[in-house]
């Protein structure tokens, strides 16, 4: 073990029980979300292998994994929510961990903790029982896997986080994404296909990982159990033809404020890859599209009857306690929006631009506008900075176009040392 793995380990080891014992050592009431969670979890839990009524009937919209493991933690360790949250508590601390495997180096292992935990519903998610950290660890050891070349396993932990969550269903169409559709655009003919499934047998294994959501489709008759999909009101909502715009506006700034800007401030590293391999009038076209969303399908809230809340989200609420409100604000996620754009368009950006762009087209037919909903995407992000291949800082510097000279002449930073 190295000397940075050593040190990372003790402190890690001091946060957590520092934060284990600030958090009342995660006692007390079910709060948010876990509310309506736990009797959820005591339903599973008196069916260890759940019987087709109770996965037809149960009352979330969620996907029935993170509540079959609850019921089987309380089987095991007790009837209580300590528990349910301390398995939350534990899969953060082994993420950490499961990055510091993964670096290559200490600076690198330290840009990807520090970015993933200054995302503030990382810090909620590990202290609280919510979905959202079984989820975000099966998709990243579904990445892990894939970059590691292990397809079946790969396979196995999509299929366990669509099983957890559905949005999850985005992660397996990204990597059939990026494995295909740059080589279909390049030559667009009806044997690309055939060539391809050929050569990339293993894509099988994603598209398998995919048609999970497409059972649990089936076997629900729509997105999750008919009579709690009705009383949240879906089918007035997500069910319909219609797409939020704004929705994406939000998320794309929230990207660039929880990742692009802690990457330029970690790394004094600027990466606008898209000043670097665009032309100046498709940047143009970029600002104007932005200023398009801005003014036409501003990120408001929407209130759908059952879901009665008055911002966004953690970012959004902050806004306004500040006092930026009204079109100022709007202007402030146009602007975190152009960051998100410089940063992604373009093809250096490799598979982290297809991971972004999915999710965000994604964030449009979310069924309300939230931050907590990126953190699979951003954790992802933070992952594939440890691999050389697809973090392109990792890479010696790409020549920088006149408008990149133009706008960063007098910005000459030390980029981040890359090896120890």
């Amino acid at each position: 073990m190295k000397s940075y793995q050593v040190v990372a380990l003790l402190l890690i080891g001091l946060v957590y029980t520092a934060i284990f014992v600030a958090r009342n050592y995660l006692l007390g009431g079910p709060y948010g979300d876990e509310i309506h969670f736990w009797p959820t979890v005591l339903l599973f839990s008196q069916e260890p292998i759940p019987s087709v009524h109770l996965l037809n009937t149960y009352p979330e919209v969620i996907a029935p994994l993170p509540f079959m493991v609850g019921g089987w933690i309380i089987n095991l360790f007790g009837e209580s929510l300590q528990h349910l949250r301390l398995l939350s508590f534990a899969l953060s601390l082994g993420i950490l961990l499961l990055f510091l495997t993964l670096s290559p180096n200490s600076n690198r292992f330290w840009l990807a903790a520090l970015g993933l935990v200054s995302f503030p519903y990382y810090y909620f998610c590990s202290t609280f029982f919510y979905t959202d950290m079984t989820a975000l660890t099966f998709i990243l050891l579904g990445w892990v896997a894939y970059l590691k070349r292990v397809h079946w396993a790969s396979c196995l932990c999509f299929i366990a986080a669509i099983s957890s969550r559905q949005y999850a269903i985005v992660f397996p169409l990204i990597i059939l994404c990026h494995e295909t559709l740059p080589a279909l655009f390049a030559d667009p003919h009806p044997g690309t296909i055939t060539q391809l499934m050929r050569q990339k047998s293993y894509l099988l294994f994603y598209g398998l990982a995919g048609l999970t959501l497409a059972g649990w489709l089936l076997f629900w008759k729509g997105l999750g159990p008919a009579p709690e999909i009705a009383r949240q009101k879906y089918t007035g909502t997500v069910y319909q033809p219609t797409y939020q715009p704004g929705f994406v506006l939000y998320a794309s700034a929230c990207l660039g404020l929880y990742y692009v800007l802690p990457e330029l401030l970690l790394t004094r590293k600027f990466q606008f890859y898209a000043l670097s391999t665009q032309s100046a009038g498709s940047v143009l076209g970029w600002v104007a599209l932005i200023g398009f969303l801005v003014t036409t399908f501003p990120a408001v809230q929407m209130n759908d009857g059952f879901f009665v809340v008055t911002n966004l989200g953690f970012f959004d609420r902050h806004l306004t306690m500040i006092g930026i409100s009204g079109s100022t604000k709007q202007y402030v996620f146009g602007g975190l929006m152009l960051l998100t754009v410089l940063r992604f368009a373009s093809p250096v950006s490799g598979l982290a631009g297809w991971v972004v762009l999915l999710n965000l087209l994604l964030m449009g037919k979310a069924h309300i506008g939230w931050d907590k909903y990126l953190m699979p995407t951003i954790a992802t992000l933070w992952l594939l900075t440890l691999f050389d291949a697809h973090w392109p800082a990792a890479s010696r510097p790409i020549r920088l176009s006149t408008l990149t000279r133009l706008v960063y002449r007098r910005a000459s930073q030390e980029p981040i040392e890359l090896n120890d």
